[in-house]
């Protein structure tokens, strides 16, 4: 009666039997490896690749657009109150910009719109945004027809547009806008983190042809095999490869991040020198204390305030002599409006506020951009070479145990 026959253990199926069979399940599984950690490598960096790339294209083309309709809705209010900060009908300049203001919310929100997957919680946002902003306009076309004829009640369909932008728009604008800056930082994120996957496969792949050259060299009594020799070597660079990209995506990405913060920084103190100049002309037309208009500048100037977070973030020495400018300018508004000044003055002070703020944020804005094309490049060659080099490490390891095959027959 022959003896009960165990399980065979992993060991007994790809290192027991004939040596040529030993050795052709040996190769395949060293083969399939080597394959694996292609595979895991092209798809890791292809999906870093477009978190930064087409996927990250379309995350910031959303920020842009979110900020932007913001940036516009309040310029549009700002106009709007501005009109009726002097005797007598609306400005014709003041209207056109007004209207130009409008026009460029309108489109952001169709930009937006069309980006966006329909459902979610961003979409809701710029649908209430697109459904109230029909009401406001036409509200303040209401007011400024009044402002024309010279009704003394042209205040009041002014002041409800006022109302509906401060307590309904600009907040569900305000939401889209913070949650698209979140979106994408994440997403930037993503494309940086260490690549675990990555590396465990290779790692262990890489163990294998060792452990697997090793022993073929103490059976044989032969020096190591060259193709498995050869196969350790090329896999051992795709996991050293990801990492030095990895360090040198996450140093272009973290450039970024610094460029944005600076712009994020910049464009929430644009919007509130716009809501301050809103509340100027407000205090004009109502004969205010002006402690509104106070106390958004204060958030602008003050001690923590938006400009010295702006430059806090930056060790750019051209940035810091943007906001350097900014700054003496805003001051120079903040003066003018403290002591009086007539509206043109403290007008033109303004526009000079806003276009030291534009240059600023626009230079930042295209360093933002030339990182995150640098480290797109970065991410594609991860999503290319390593899985190459695997690829080569496969063909050196069959090549390697194939010709030990062949010397036993």
């Amino acid at each position: 009666m022959r003896p009960a026959v165990g399980p065979r253990s992993w060991r007994d199926l790809v290192l027991g039997g004939a040596t040529p069979q030993r050795l052709g399940r040996l190769s395949a599984l060293l083969v399939v490896g080597c394959l694996l950690t292609a595979l895991v490598s092209a798809m890791s960096g292809w999906a870093r690749a477009d978190a930064v790339g087409a996927g990250g294209t379309r995350l910031a083309a959303l920020d842009t657009d979110a900020g932007q309709l913001y940036r516009s809705l309040n310029e549009a209010e700002a106009m709007a109150t501005s009109g009726f900060a002097a005797e007598g009908p609306v400005p014709r300049s003041v209207r056109a910009r007004y209207e130009d203001h409008v026009a460029r919310a309108t489109q952001r929100l169709v930009h937006a719109a069309g980006l966006l997957p329909p459902g979610g919680h961003d979409a809701a946002l710029i649908e209430r945004v697109a459904s109230r902003l029909p009401r406001y306009t036409a509200l303040v076309e209401a007011a400024i027809t009044r402002r024309d004829e010279g009704s003394p009640r042209a205040q009041e369909p002014l002041d409800q547009a006022s109302a509906l932008m401060r307590d309904s728009i600009l907040p569900a604008a305000d939401e889209l806008r913070r949650g698209r800056e979140a979106a994408l930082a994440a997403n930037y994120r993503r494309a940086s983190e260490f690549p675990l996957t990555v590396v465990l496969v290779g790692a262990i792949t890489l163990v294998g042809l060792g452990y697997a050259a090793v022993r073929e060299r103490r059976r044989t009594n032969r020096i190591l095999n060259p193709g498995l020799v050869a196969a350790a070597v090329l896999l051992a660079v795709a996991p050293a490869w990801w990492l030095v990209a990895t360090v040198a995506a996450d140093d272009r990405l973290d450039a970024a991040r610094g460029h944005n913060a600076v712009a994020a920084a910049l464009d929430e103190a644009r919007v509130t020198v716009l809501q301050a100049r809103a509340s100027e002309t407000l205090a004009r037309v109502d004969g205010g204390t002006g402690a509104e208009f106070t106390d958004r500048i204060e958030r602008l100037l003050g001690g923590d305030g938006l400009l010295d977070t702006a430059g806090n973030q930056t060790t750019d020495a051209t940035a810091a002599s943007g906001i350097a400018t900014i700054r003496a300018a805003a001051v120079e508004w903040r003066d003018g409006v403290r002591a009086g000044a007539a509206p043109d003055e403290t007008r033109s002070a303004f526009d000079r506020l806003t276009a030291a703020l534009a240059d600023v944020i626009g230079a930042e804005r295209t360093d933002l951009a030339g990182e995150i094309r640098a480290a797109d490049a970065v991410l594609r060659g991860t999503a290319i070479g390593p899985a190459a080099v695997a690829l080569l490490a496969a063909a050196a390891a069959a090549f390697g145990i194939g010709r030990r095959i062949r010397e036993y027959r």
